[in-house]
């Protein structure tokens, strides 16, 4: 449980005392400074200096996880491009407090599959919220649902269900029903009740009743409404910053937010359900998550995870058959044949063709689609065992343990240009390992053993992945121990499925032939996004952009799995639009697992004063040649150019 300390007034984990003159962080980035009642000061940008009188202050730490630092003392902050620095007067106590994201489920419900046990586990969900104000929308402060086991009776501990909700939602007791409301339930902390109607109820009578007939748009708008405007009206707390969407829909509102903010949460849910969602739908920021289920018993393990990701869940009653894109394929080759070369030239990354359906898992799976910023959604077949994979899965101590397999000497050229990628931060230690030509034996021995990643380079057919010796078939391995994975070769969709029944989290595969050149640019781009902190759907959306070849990639598993943490904030893509005129510069952000829906961010540019909800693209931010140059040298990100992606400080130098 979170605890408090006088010194600090946010809850945090634990706290420890510290004597020091200076701190020093690894990264250029914002900080906040406080008050001691826990009220912002002042921002710091990285470009900025501050130095403050000697007072009481809490600095407020940004990054993967939630840090206060409690001091009495002159505080001065500065930083350069590669830290941050936090000076006082003297050697000065400091008590440092710390929140982890909580994004595993710390507690176990036992349900039946009776409808009605169903309804009073996902009622737990709530538990796990830090607050019920509209602070709840900021990811520190919404803790991961409790997991669900199926059993023969209901069992939960006490104490989640020891809540007295203030809002119900009641719905007809059918497990379709009840898995389209989750992520709603768990966002408002309500208690799911059975009823003929479909309608959410509040403590002070109000009632807004939801569409039957399509129910799961109807939830879907409550959802992106009620957490839209808490992020709107939670400015008025002890966070004010000038948030881009305020500006844009608060006139268009017809409540007064400050007063708003100081309701209860019956109170507020009313206010935001008389707000017609045409008034906000143009200001909302990106909702890129969805997930494709069949209204079956098997799904009912899944809705912890589901909730946690605030997810719009879908339901669709007969399989959607996935087909190997064979005119995606054609189009491939062609765009590497062009100019006279005849096709019979181009090397294909295949020893045998395989069926073009989709391989079936022997375990339950959901679809999670991502709606990012290419030409087509990335989508991942998600088995149970992607998330519980995670759950037992703690830090490591050594170093980030990357291991490349080049099982074809033909194709040494990939393993040469991601050999030069891999742990090339200076901040973050790896040990990248390097095997040529694996038995079966070693190949399965590498699998098993615990490490963070596996890119592997060479052929897989139906019988598997192809060894000095013969094929290895990921079903026959008991257990896997990495934690994401690469399988850049042709039709490597089933073993990489295998994997994660195994023991990965996910990992990146295709589904059909993909051309020997292709496959190493792209296999190059994922490996520098993957080590870079992008999760698994970020960096597959970035290889798409302008790449024919990325279109034969999808996922396996939990596309929000990293192998590494991003060196400041959330990870981001950026398009540049220059003419003789001006230029200007759209930025798209991506979430993670620990930067999760109702983040915020600030371009580090000097004309920009405002910050956005993350995820979303940025609208057009017009630069000057100096802030452009300052911007892209400032970190290593991907940039989309007209003939594929660059990289930022590789374009500075170019440019400027």
């Amino acid at each position: 449980m979170p605890i408090s300390t006088d010194e600090i007034p946010f809850p945090v984990d634990s706290t420890a005392k510290i004597s020091t003159e200076t701190i020093t962080l690894p990264s250029s980035d914002l900080l906040y400074i406080r008050d001691q009642d826990g009220l912002m000061i002042t921002e710091v940008q990285p470009d900025e200096q501050a130095s403050l009188p000697e007072d009481q202050y809490i600095i407020d730490l940004s990054g993967p996880m939630k840090i206060y630092a409690y001091v009495d003392s002159t505080v001065n902050v500065y930083s350069d491009s590669e830290h941050t620095y936090i000076s006082f007067d003297d050697s000065t106590t400091v008590t440092i407090g710390a929140r982890s994201f909580h994004t595993r489920p710390a507690e176990t419900i036992v349900t039946t599959t009776d409808p009605s046990d169903v309804m009073r586990a996902v009622t737990a969900f709530g538990s796990a919220l830090k607050t019920t104000t509209p602070e709840r929308s900021y990811p520190t402060l919404r803790g991961h649902p409790p997991k669900i086991e199926i059993g023969e009776e209901f069992k939960a501990p006490r104490r989640l269900e020891d809540r007295d909700p203030t809002v119900q939602i009641e719905i007809p007791p059918t497990l379709r029903h009840i898995f389209v409301i989750s992520p709603l339930a768990y966002y408002l902390g309500a208690e799911v009740i059975p009823g003929k109607r479909a309608q959410i109820l509040t403590d002070d009578g109000t009632s807004h009743l939801l569409d039957d007939k399509g129910f799961e748009e109807s939830v879907e708008r409550v959802l992106k409404k009620m957490f839209f405007l808490d992020c709107i009206v939670r400015t008025e707390g002890s966070t004010p910053l000038p948030l881009y969407e305020r500006q844009k829909v608060e006139k268009k509102l017809d409540f007064d937010i400050a007063r708003v903010y100081s309701q209860s949460l019956s109170q507020q849910l009313k206010a935001y359900l008389e707000v017609p969602f045409e008034t906000i739908e143009s200001c909302l920021p990106d909702w890129r998550l969805g997930i494709h289920i069949e209204p079956g018993t098997e799904i009912i393990e899944f809705l912890p995870f589901l909730a946690n990701d605030l997810a719009i869940v879908k339901i669709q009653d007969k399989d959607e058959q996935l087909t190997s894109s064979s005119k995606g394929q054609s189009e491939a080759i062609e765009e590497f044949v062009r100019g006279g070369v005849d096709q019979p030239s181009v090397k294909i990354r295949s020893s045998e063709t395989r069926s073009g359906d989709e391989w079936k898992s022997p375990t339950p799976t959901v679809r999670q689609t991502w709606k990012l910023g290419g030409s087509s959604a990335v989508k991942s077949t998600t088995p149970l065992s992607a998330y519980q994979n995670n759950i037992g899965r703690s830090p490591r101590e050594d170093p980030i343990e990357i291991k490349v397999i080049c099982n074809d000497p033909d194709m040494r050229e990939e393993l040469e240009k991601v050999n030069g990628v891999y742990g090339t931060r200076k901040e973050l230690p790896f040990d990248v390992t390097i095997y040529y030509d694996l038995s079966i034996e070693d190949f399965e021995s590498i699998l098993a053993s615990k490490s963070d990643f596996l890119h592997y380079i060479g052929h897989i057919d139906g019988d598997g992945f192809q060894c000095s010796d013969g094929k290895l078939d990921g079903a026959s391995i008991d257990s896997v121990g990495m934690k994401a994975f690469l399988l850049n070769a042709c039709q490597s969709y089933e073993q990489g499925l295998q994997l994660v029944n195994s023991g990965s989290i996910g990992g990146i595969v295709t589904f059909d032939e993909i051309v020997n050149t292709g496959a190493v640019s792209v296999g190059s781009i994922i490996a520098r996004l993957l080590n870079r902190g992008y999760p698994l759907h970020a960096a597959l959306d970035v290889a798409r952009h302008k790449n024919v070849i990325g279109n034969q990639y999808r996922l396996v598993g939990n596309g929000k799995t990293t192998i590494t943490q991003s060196k400041t904030g959330g990870p981001t893509v950026c398009s540049i639009d220059r003419s003789k005129k001006e230029t200007r510069v759209t930025i798209n952000t991506y979430t993670t697992s620990w930067a999760g829906n109702g983040s915020i961010f600030t371009p580090h540019i000097n004309s920009v004063d405002k910050y956005y909800l993350s995820p979303r693209e940025t609208n057009q931010i017009t630069v000057s040649n100096g802030e452009l140059e300052d911007y892209l040298a400032r970190e290593q990100i991907p940039v989309i150019t007209k003939t594929g992606v660059r990289w930022s400080k590789n374009l500075a130098e170019e440019l400027f």
